[in-house]
Parts: C-alpha cells; structure tokens; sequence
C-alpha cells in the first residue's frame, strides 16, 4: 500500500532581504496574480501564504479589485493567511511583540474570513519555548516548523505535542522546486527522507523563497502519481494532514536551538549589533513605559500604540532583526526603529505634560518629585530632566533645547528665547514601591559611592585596575569577597551576517589610562581607556550591579570584540532569559570552534554562542544587557559580543557553513568602519532571579514630573492580567511570570492632602 503524502502549495516571502522591499513587491504582484488565477480556474486546489498577513496587504495596495475573489477563496478553504501579522522571530523580539505580532494578524486574518490557523515558523533560525507559548494564550493549537531540531530528541518522529500544540517537524525544510523543474528522481529522494521521520503519512510543502505557484498543480500532480512506486501525493492543505495524523510524543526539548540536522546561522545575533540596540530601546519604550502609561490616560493614544506596534513588527521578519540583508535594506529597517523611538518619547512627554497642566502641577520643584513607578523592583533613585537646577540632586549633563512644558502645551508657541539649559539629575527619594505612582520627598543623599583613578565601588561591589604583568580589571562581590576578572578581547572574523568563523589568536587589548569623570553624591563614573575603545564604569548609592558603557569607534574590517569575564572556575550550565521565561543550557566548556574548522560539506558547524533577551546567568552573576543579544562560553570565559564587523551576507568559503545561506553580496554598512557603536551591559552578583528584578533598575523603567506639588498622591498599580505587559518576579525561589490582560489598573490609595 502507498503511504499518503499531504502536499501543499505555498510560497515563502521575505518582504524585503537581498533586494529591498520594493523589488519583492513587484515580483509579488506577479506571483500572487498566478496564484489567484490558479485558484479560481480550479488548476490548484489550495494555496498556503506563508503564516503571515502582512505580504497580502503589500499585495493589496496595488491590487484592490481582487480583494472580494481572495476572501471568497478564503472561506472556501482555498487560501489560508496567518495567523502573524509578519514573519516571527523567536529569539530577538519580547513577548509582548509576539502577542501582538499575533493579534494583529489574527484581527487582520479574521476580517478576511480565515478561521483556523497555524503557527506557521518554517525558516526562523531557532525556536524557542516562548514562541510556543504565545501560541498558547491565542488558541493557536498547531505549529509547523523547521531549523533547529534534533530528531533524536523529538522520539525520531516530526509529529510531537509540546505545550499542548500538535507540531509538525518539516524534516527536510520548506523549499522544495523539484516539482517546478520537473525531476522526479529529486521528488522521490526527497519524500524518501522526510518518510524516515513520518510514522503514518508525510507532509510535504511544495515551494520556495519568493517561488511562484506550481502553474497546473493538479496534472503535473496526477502525472508524477503514476511514477511513484511507494507514494501517493494528495494535493490538498497542511489543515487536512493535522486531521489525518496522530500526535502521541509529548517530551520536546524546551528549545529548537540544535544545529546537527539544520543550520540555525547563529551569527545572526551579533550582526548588525546597533540595530539590536535600537530594538531594544523601541521595545522597551513601547511595551514597558508607553502602554501603561497610555492607560492612565484612559487609552487616549491607543491608535498611535498599535501604529507603533505595526512599524515596529515590519522589522521582525528574520532578514530583518536579524542583520542578514543588504544595505539598503537595513537603512528602511533603522529608519523604522528610529519612528518607533521618537513616536514613543513624544507619547510619553505629551500625557506627562497633560498630567501636570491637569493637576495644576506647575512651577519650580522644591521637595517632591513625581514618579511613576512601572518596574518589578522599589526604586529610590531617579533621572529627571528640568530646565532649573533642583535642591539635593547631582547635576549629570546639560543641553539646549525647549522644555517640554512649553513644546507640549498648545495654548503656546515655544519661541527662540523658550531656548534654555535643560539639566539631567539625579535625585534620591525614600523607597517608591514597584507599579506605584508617588508624589515623593527628594532627600538629601548619603553619599555611598567610592571613586579613585584605578578603583570604583559602593556597599555591593568593587571594581579596581591592578597592574602586574599585565594590567587587569578585578571586580569584587563584597558580600562573598569573591573576585572576577573583566578584559576585552578582539579577534578576525572570516564569516559572514549569517555565521562568525574565528580566524587566528584572541588579541586581549592593553587599555591606556584611566580617569575620574565625575564623584557625585549620587552616583560616580569612571573612564578606561582603551585604543579607540572609552569604557565607563558607573555606580550608584544603591546598585547592586556596576553598569558599563562602552563608546567603541571601529576602525577595523571582519573582527569580533568582545567583553570577557573570568571566573575562577569553569561554566558548566547558564540560564538566561527568553521572550518570556527562563532557559537553562548546559555547555561544552571546552569545545574551541578553531578546532573543527573547516566544517565538512552540509552541515554547519557547531558553536558555544547562544542567544539571551537581555540577560545570562553563570554561577551566581548576572550579565545584564541593553540589545546585546550574544553569549559565548569557553572554559571559565563568559564572553558578550560587543560588536561584530563582516562585509558580506553570505561568504561561500565560510568555513563555519558549508553551504550558502543566502547571496555573496557585499554589505559595507555592517563593517562599521569609523562609525561610533554605544553600548551597555551591567555585571550584577546575584541568580536569574535577581537579574530580573535589576534589569528593570538597568532600563530605567520609570517616569518623573517636576513641579510644586500641593498634595500627595499615592496609587498602586494592580497586578491584574493583561497582553501587552510582561514581568517577571520571585516567588518561593522561582521565577512567576505574570501577563497582564486587558489593561493596567490603578487603584487610588490613601489620600494625605
């Protein structure tokens, strides 16, 4: 008897990659009028458009008159779109961009008629477990996917359950043109290998990379029938192989992150680090800040919220976060970062505005200050920006520029002497509870902070520079005494966007002077010296962590640089955290990727690199990040990838892959030659469960507003569930995750006029 295969139709759109979005859209226009009329003259049965809504909208701008035949196929079950709004990506974006990935697309989807979905990520370079997750919440029951897995760990069977998702392993990828050139031998060699993994019947895409529709599918189907001994294909949808087939092993792996079958291009996380960065700082804006403060102006600015969202979302396509696309492309992916960035800030400084004008909330501050406190942790120490200096703070930097009382009050004109000098303080207040609003006294600080030329340090932590043989950064754990070393290392790159291949010896580079920038009440900075390389370090009254900034004007082509800390023993496992949860990884300490280069031809060799969200864990340190999303582990080295230089998307003599991911196109942008990188990580001594408390610290999770103040207020922020803001907390030494659903609510407490 012949064993079933359930092929479908599709296409795989990458919106914009190694030509921009311009191009793929006309080449769209072409495609997907074939497809239509495929469909409608009843030579295909079923067409899959690629899991996401958003390339039927390109295709809509410009094609309007079909929208009534493409909901018609729709509810017909001829086309199937969604359930994103664009393609996902698993590693880089946080989980509230996931949910509104999906609810976009859902909503979108849902308009056209479209009913049942799949979480379709057949080409994202690794899955992890929070993808799974945020199907979860949305009803989605069924996944199809592909990089990543190890079949071995999947009970060598591509049908599994995880999270309660029936989930099909596509064994041998979505691309697949035999069909379209015709070579039946292809055909039977390919179905041969994804049977080897299908205990009953076989699911098999027929498509590719921006491939038009098998013109005539049913003939062609029905001829290449009669030549197949052990198969038979039936041309239908991947819905009806869900139907068709059992489900039974449910023991995945928590993450698909294996490269032994399919390559993952794991030098995607450190390509094109500053739009990492600019990610980040959207991300954080947008669903950490924005959105909750939106609530408290009753939802006013939730149209401009989801226009962000949607802008936002444009770059989450993996061409796009992930760095691996020519230069014209990342300039329209920046340019949206920056729109998402700057639309957010003007939100913000508008409601905080409002706030004040409605609250009679004027003149110059005296004692109190404003804060809203939108992080997990209690906070005492502040950022604020005046155009007056404020009793009891430490003045940090000043600026020209319109105060935002003027710039945001529509019954005025800001006017060239509205011009001023706009201070950045810092300022101490008693403890502000987490997901609170408090008119809060500013107290005098008690300075706690230590600086010297060649040392640094508070009640938590020391950093000293000590020169013996070699000249040192030591940081010290003063609550265990335990001591660790910081270096920065460079070494040659001879990859590409898609995957690093170290070349040669690791340079460790000789830093030149130190110097104090500024010994504050607050806070103190410290400046180290390197070539080309300025590295502060700075510290509060009451971190827990150092935090670092790092000032880097690259002058070199194809190099890696990254920030190393030594411990004294080696790094067995890590945990870092993911879009939303936690994953635990064991490593290979002393595998060295040098040692197994060149890689053998198909496969894509191994490394120590892993990606995080925003932080990893190692014995009883946290490493904390803004948009450095890299890891790498080497005995007892826990390396973060500061930057990586590479010219190319994809080098063909790439000894790390053996196969090219993509075109040999030359991207001189993703060099950086003499531009100017700014980062920041931060060191804290404590487990994951302490880095999530500090990380929120680290981004600065709060608002103020400055003024005289003629009562205190003081509300809490409840707890409650809602889509669009994710935290995470300690409970009973474990991580809580908490969604909150529908909105934030603030309930007024006591009342002290």
């Amino acid at each position: 008897m012949k064993q079933r295969v359930f092929a479908y139709l599709h296409t795989h759109w990458d919106r914009e990659w190694y030509r921009n979005k311009e191009d793929f859209n006309i080449r769209l226009l072409d495609v997907f009028d074939t497809v239509i009329n495929e469909l409608t003259n009843k030579k295909a049965p079923f067409f899959y458009l690629d899991g996401q809504v958003i390339a039927l909208l390109d295709y809509l701008k410009f094609r309007k008159e079909k929208k009534d035949i493409i909901i018609d196929l729709i509810k017909k079950n001829r086309l199937a779109i969604g359930p994103y709004f664009a393609s996902i990506d698993s590693y880089l974006v946080n989980f509230c961009s996931m949910l509104k990935n999906l609810e976009i697309g859902l909503n979108i989807s849902g308009k056209f008629g479209q009913k049942d979905f799949i979480g379709y990520m057949a080409d994202i370079f690794g899955i992890s477990n929070s993808a799974f997750e945020a199907l979860k919440i949305k009803g989605i029951d069924k996944a199809v996917i592909w990089r990543g897995v190890n079949p071995e760990l999947i009970n060598n069977n591509c049908n599994f359950i995880k999270n309660n998702i029936k989930t099909v392993w596509l064994a041998q990828g979505y691309f697949n043109d035999f069909f379209h050139t015709g070579n039946i031998e292809g055909i039977k060699n390919y179905i041969d290998k994804i049977a080897k993994y299908s205990k009953n019947s076989v699911l098999l895409p027929i498509g590719g990379d921006h491939l038009n529709i098998l013109c005539d599918a049913n003939s062609k189907i029905k001829a290449i029938n009669k030549v197949l001994d052990n198969y038979e294909i039936i041309l239908t949808s991947p819905f009806e192989y869900f139907k068709n087939s059992k489900f039974n092993f449910k023991n995945p792996p928590h993450e698909f992150l294996d490269n032994s079958n399919t390559y993952i291009l794991p030098g995607v996380y450190s390509a094109r680090i500053h739009q990492k960065i600019l990610n980040n700082k959207a991300q954080t804006l947008l669903t950490r800040i924005l959105e909750p403060i939106n609530y408290f102006e009753s939802n006013k600015y939730s149209e401009n919220v989801e226009f962000i969202y949607k802008t936002l979302i444009k770059n989450y396509a993996h061409d796009g976060i992930y760095g691996c696309s020519t230069d014209e492309v990342h300039k329209a992916v920046e340019a949206r970062f920056n729109k998402c960035i700057q639309s957010s800030e003007s939100i913000i400084k508008n409601i905080l505005a409002n706030y004040k004008r409605r609250n009679n909330i004027t003149g110059k501050t005296k004692d109190k200050i404003e804060v809203f406190n939108l992080s997990n942790s209690s906070n005492s120490i502040f950022k604020v920006k005046t155009p007056y200096k404020i009793k009891n703070s430490q003045i940090i930097s000043k600026e020209k520029g319109f105060p935002d009382d003027i710039l945001f009050d529509i019954n005025k004109i800001p006017v060239t002497e509205d011009i001023t000098t706009i201070y950045t303080s810092l300022i101490q207040t008693e403890d502000i509870d987490a997901f609170s609003k408090k008119t809060a006294k500013i107290i005098a600080p008690k300075k706690e902070t230590k600086i010297t030329k060649n040392s640094i340090e508070n009640n938590y932590v020391k950093l000293e520079i000590k020169s013996n043989s070699t000249t040192k950064i030591y940081l010290t754990d003063k609550k265990t005494k335990k001591r660790y070393i910081l270096k920065l290392t460079d070494i040659k790159d001879k990859g590409d966007s898609y995957n690093f291949a170290p070349d040669g010896k690791r340079e460790e580079l000789s830093f030149k002077n130190t110097k104090i920038i500024y010994d504050g009440t607050i806070e103190s900075k410290l400046l180290i010296n390197y070539k080309d390389i300025k590295l502060f370090a700075k510290l509060d009254n009451k971190s827990e962590f150092i935090s670092f900034e790092a000032e880097i004007k690259n002058k070199k082509k194809n190099h890696k640089l990254q920030a190393v800390f030594v411990l004294n023993k080696n790094i067995t496992n890590t945990i870092s955290d993911e879009a939303i949860g936690i994953t635990e990884r064991k490593t290979d300490y002393n595998y060295n990727m040098q040692n197994h280069m060149p890689v053998n031809r198909p496969y894509e060799l191994k490394t120590n690199s892993y990606p995080m969200q925003s932080f990893v864990t190692f014995g009883n340190c946290s490493v904390m990040t803004k948009g450095l999303n890299e890891y790498e582990i080497y005995k007892n080295e826990l390396r973060i990838c500061l930057l990586r230089a590479t010219g190319t998307i994809s080098n063909p003599k790439n000894p790390a892959r053996a196969i090219p991911a993509g075109p040999n196109l030359k991207c001189e942008d993703s060099q950086y030659i003499n531009k100017t990188i700014n980062i920041e990580f931060g060191l804290l001594f404590n487990n994951h469960i302490g880095a999530y408390k500090n990380m929120d610290l680290f981004n600065e999770i709060y608002l103020t507003a400055d003024g005289v103040f003629i009562r205190d207020d003081n509300y809490k922020l409840t707890k409650t569930l809602n889509d669009s803001y994710i935290y995470g907390i300690s409970q009973n030494q474990k991580i809580s995750y908490n969604i909150i659903k529908n909105k934030v609510v603030y309930e007024k407490m006591e009342k002290k006029l």
